[in-house]
């Protein structure tokens, strides 16, 4: 495409934006800075709702700077395409022959899916620099880590993870309102907890939480081929495809399991027989795209975190339930993945305790240290209260002890029960 073309089509993009009004939005719950003076870079999976959390700045920026101050760019409108980093210049270009009058002022600048353009580095840092630009980029995941933000970027960036929805998120997706002091004592809880039937095992992805139940299932499982062979296959070149989705399954299926990569291979069967190392190379993607977590026993030790099994926690509970070898809900281990996600969210560094007894997770922020088991029955087994209790003869020292229940709302013994659609809306518990 020639430049004058390319850039009467940024033209058309930029006043097609600021004359259609903004969709409706469901205020997400992540604070990223406004006005702060490096790149606001945000990443996540696939749709999880960045595009519509840019729209969510857009919105909050409107009032105070007027729409015409703000650009908002889709690097995969089909357009533009092909992009290239010198056809970027032709952005800049191509708004301040629009508004010549903000050639002086600062301009909000939104560019949704970066990865689109080859070598957009180069470009954003030249736009940093001039200190005429406040930029926000987003990225999914497998194709813009954190770590790869931060090296292209050079320390000019503050990345911020998008995840699917919590349960509070998830609520306001289904126009549930509540007063939390008041919520144990309303009849609304019956409602939340019917929304925590669904949320469990459909997990928090935007879309799948609008839609109808007949078409959940469809919706889920075109995400799993997406991540499959778009996020991992093709940006990796990935030679056994069958292997790579069997073990991405296998991971699926084993959420809240210990897995070793030694035993996980001794027990494959020959059909599926690959290297040790392609076992180790296919796991690293998985793991590079934040579909699966690994997380490691708590230990001082590095040499122990590392020698011991990690136990496995997925993205969403829906891609679980859709993907995975299933012959039962496993209604536990979906709550445990739920607390997990949740943990993750409020920026907790995580880990599991096992002595002679066990504690699901033990979380770590800013020298807070929370201990939480999980268990989602009717009935409390004496394991659950033991092991956070084993934790007394231990050398690692907890804040605040958590057995987060279906029903059960009490203190005993120094251990905080809580029902989990509690523990998810409650900031106190953090």
């Amino acid at each position: 495409m020639l430049d004058t073309n390319k850039k009467e089509a940024f033209k058309l993009a930029i006043r097609e934006f600021h004359e259609r009004s903004l969709p409706d939005l469901v205020e997400r719950e992540l604070s990223v800075p406004l006005d702060a003076e490096k790149v606001v870079t945000l990443y996540g999976p696939r749709r999880v709702g960045k595009t519509y959390y840019l729209y969510q700045l857009i919105n909050s920026l409107i009032p105070l700077h007027g729409k015409e101050r703000i650009i908002f760019i889709n690097l995969e409108d089909e357009r533009l395409l092909p992009l290239d980093v010198q056809d970027m210049r032709l952005l800049v270009e191509a708004y301040y022959e629009l508004y010549p009058e903000n050639r002086e002022k600062p301009v909000y600048l939104f560019l949704d899916e970066i990865q689109v353009v080859e070598g957009w580095e180069t470009f954003v840092r030249r736009l940093d620099e001039s200190r005429k630009f406040r930029i926000f980029i987003t990225g999914s995941s497998a194709r813009l880590m954190s770590r790869e933000i931060a090296t292209s970027l050079r320390g000019r960036t503050l990345p911020y993870q998008l995840l699917p929805l919590s349960f509070s998120e998830f609520l306001r997706f289904k126009k549930l309102k509540y007063d939390l002091p008041l919520v144990k004592y309303s009849g609304i809880r019956f409602d939340i907890k019917k929304a925590l039937e669904e949320y469990l095992e459909w997990g928090g992805y935007p879309e799948v939480a609008k839609a109808d139940k007949d078409i959940k299932v469809e919706i889920l499982k075109s995400y799993f081929e997406m991540i499959v062979f778009r996020d991992l296959v093709e940006r990796f070149s990935i030679r056994n495809s069958r292997f790579m989705k069997f073990l991405l399954k296998y991971l699926l299926t084993n959420i809240s399991n210990l897995f070793s990569v030694n035993r996980f291979y001794r027990s494959l069967e020959s059909g599926l027989k690959s290297s040790r190392e392609t076992l180790q190379d296919y796991l690293a993607h998985v793991l590079e795209s934040e579909i699966i977590f690994l997380i490691p026993k708590f230990s001082y030790s590095l040499k122990v975190q590392e020698k011991n099994p990690k136990k496995v926690y997925c993205l969403d509970n829906g891609l679980r339930r859709t993907a995975a070898f299933l012959f039962s809900k496993d209604i536990g281990r979906l709550a445990e993945n739920l607390v997990f996600l949740e943990l993750l969210r409020r920026g907790y560094e995580v880990h599991y305790w096992k002595n002679k007894r066990e504690v699901d997770f033990i979380a770590q922020k800013e020298g807070l240290t929370l201990a939480i088991n999980i268990c989602y029955e009717d009935a409390i087994p004496e394991r659950e209260t033991e092991g956070l209790k084993g934790l007394k003869d231990s050398d690692l020292k907890s804040d605040d002890l958590f057995l987060v229940t279906r029903d059960i709302d009490k203190e005993l013994d120094n251990i905080r029960f809580v029902p989990l659609w509690l523990w998810l809306l409650s900031k106190d518990f953090f």
